[in-house]
Parts: structure tokens; sequence; C-alpha cells
């Protein structure tokens, strides 16, 4: 699996490439399947709306430059204010991403870094979401219960129940951890797109990942 990792430094956004995969673990929260739609599938189900996912309270670690093409990002981590995150969450911002319409893979913005179990091949991941188009539009999120509470999205790691971009771009998440997800369309709903979704869209995601199975 190719994944594409952006970092958030002063020059702008850096990317790096990782090959490696996870290991499968283990973590304390249990997974349940659930019955949620999502714009997020290959299987052309319907989307519910939902509350909003929510923003983290915390100061994230965003990773710093490194040297290299591969491989982990060198150098210490630093801190990431409110108001980077604030930014990188405007959907006014979003059609900057549009320049990678062309691309391969999916890339990531590590937002707040878990500290539970990472995601592997064939393990299960419940994931609380928001996806938008590059012009702002809001198209799909996770759902709430009849007890108000968001209800996460569960789907294998590496069975293809979700688009190729997701399972690229949520590989070795950690439990805990939110990220920006970006999708070109060549791993997400390509020259066809799906219900709200146009042709060749590049899609936006927050994804949180609450527990793995």
């Amino acid at each position: 699996m190719s994944v594409w990792v952006l970092a958030l430094t002063g020059g702008g956004l850096w990317f790096w490439h990782n090959h490696q995969h996870s290991t499968n673990q283990l973590s304390e929260a249990s997974v349940s399947d659930s019955g949620n739609q999502t714009a997020a599938t290959q299987s052309g189900q319907q989307s519910n709306t939902i509350s909003p996912v929510q923003t983290p309270t915390t100061n994230p670690t965003i990773p710093a430059t490194g040297s290299g093409s591969g491989g982990n990002v060198a150098g210490d981590s630093t801190k990431s204010s409110a108001s980077d995150v604030s930014k990188l969450l405007d959907p006014k911002t979003f059609a900057q991403y549009d320049k990678y319409k062309s691309d391969q893979n999916a890339y990531f913005i590590e937002l707040a870094q878990g500290n539970g179990a990472a995601l592997g091949n064939n393990q299960k991941a419940a994931v609380f979401y928001k996806g938008w188009l590059t012009n702002g539009t809001l198209f799909d999120e996770s759902k709430a219960g009849s007890d108000g509470q968001l209800q996460p999205f569960v789907f294998t790691e590496g069975a293809h129940q979700v688009i190729t971009g997701w399972e690229q771009a949520l590989a070795g998440m950690k439990v805990g951890g939110v990220r920006l997800v970006i999708v070109p369309p060549s791993v997400g709903y390509g020259a066809t797109g799906q219900g709200s979704i146009p042709p060749n869209a590049v899609l936006v995601f927050q994804v949180q990942l609450a527990a793995v199975q």
C-alpha cells in the first residue's frame, strides 16, 4: 500500500512517501458492526447527515520536516496551535487540494496524534468522519443515534469496503488520532462520481479513529 503524508511546516505543506504496513494490534476498546451507510464506501450507498465531528480540544502534534523521501519523518515534532487546526479544517481553504487531482495516491495531515493501537491490515476500524468537496460542500458525515451520540462507521482495513484513498490514508493511524485526508479521484470515485459527488472530484475528509479490533 502506498501512502503519501502531508506535514505542516513553516514553508507550507510538505509530503513524504511511506510503503510500510502496521502490524495487527488489538485496542482496549471493542468494535461492533455498524449499519451506517456512507459516501466513503464503494457500493453506492446513500449517506446519513448527522451532528459534526468534534475538533480536538488539545493542541495537536504535527511532524516537523525531515530529510529523505521515505520512512518516518525525521526530527522532533512541533506543536500546532488551535488556530492552525482551525485553518486546516476551514472548508473555504479546500480548493488548494485540487492540485492533487491527477495524483494516484491519497494524502493525509495529522491533526492530532493518537496514543492507542495502530490500524493494521484486516483489522476492523471504527471511525467518526466528515467529508467535503473542495468547493466546501459537506456531502457526508457520521450519524447520530437516537441518544444523540455519534455512531461510528465500521469497516475492515484492506477488505475494499471503503474507497482506496481511505485504506491508504488511514493505515497505521492510532486510536484517538484525527487526520485530514485528501483523496484524488483515482483512489476515490473516479471519472463517474457517485450521488452528490461529481466526476473527477477531489475529496477532503476529517477522520477520527475511535477503536480498532
